[in-house]
């Protein structure tokens, strides 16, 4: 199991780490021209961060998970059992395609992430905080995204990975 937690953690943090950078450079430049961004609104930062997840965990999904089927195997011990996490609330993902799966982790990730933000951005609206700088964007962006790409990552290898694990209850092809 050692040798699984250790596999995973890598791929975690080295999903965290890219999708951080490329987020956080993507919302400076696509930011340019604006000094203040609103936090609420049609075109507020809550909206753009809730979007951005829920887009994140789709595509990461639909890119990581093909690869996990043919990497995991080769990387972790078979024989080892899953978390009780996995267990509870990810096990019944493994018999669906992949854009099946694509959509209930978005769906999994809008449900996590929205009542946190929205904790977030009331505790600092309180402080009469109602816009953030383009740099506090960008980089709150980034981190968010990059907490988001490597928590995402653990339940996708952990579906990728059940088949090799025992039997597939997959129906037709998982592509």
């Amino acid at each position: 199991m050692a040798d699984n937690n250790s596999y995973i953690f890598k791929t975690a943090l080295h999903s965290g780490v890219t999708n951080s950078i490329v987020n956080g450079l993507f919302a400076w430049f696509l930011s340019s021209g604006k000094t203040h961004l609103a936090i609420y609104g049609g075109a507020g930062v809550l909206v753009d961060y809730l979007a951005t997840t829920a887009i994140l965990t789709f595509i990461l999904t639909l890119i990581v998970l093909p690869m996990q089927r043919k990497k995991a195997p080769l990387n972790m011990a078979v024989n080892t059992a899953t978390p009780s996490y996995y267990r509870t609330f990810f096990a019944y993902m493994s018999a669906y395609r992949n854009i099946a799966i694509a959509l209930l982790l978005a769906l999994y990730g809008l449900i996590l992430v929205a009542p946190l933000l929205l904790v977030i951005f009331e505790i600092v609206s309180i402080f009469g905080v109602s816009e953030l700088s383009r740099l506090y964007y960008s980089v709150a962006k980034g981190l968010l995204m990059g907490i988001v790409a490597a928590l995402v990552v653990l339940p996708i290898i952990y579906i990728a990975f059940k088949p090799a694990v025992g039997p597939s209850t997959a129906i037709g092809d998982k592509s």
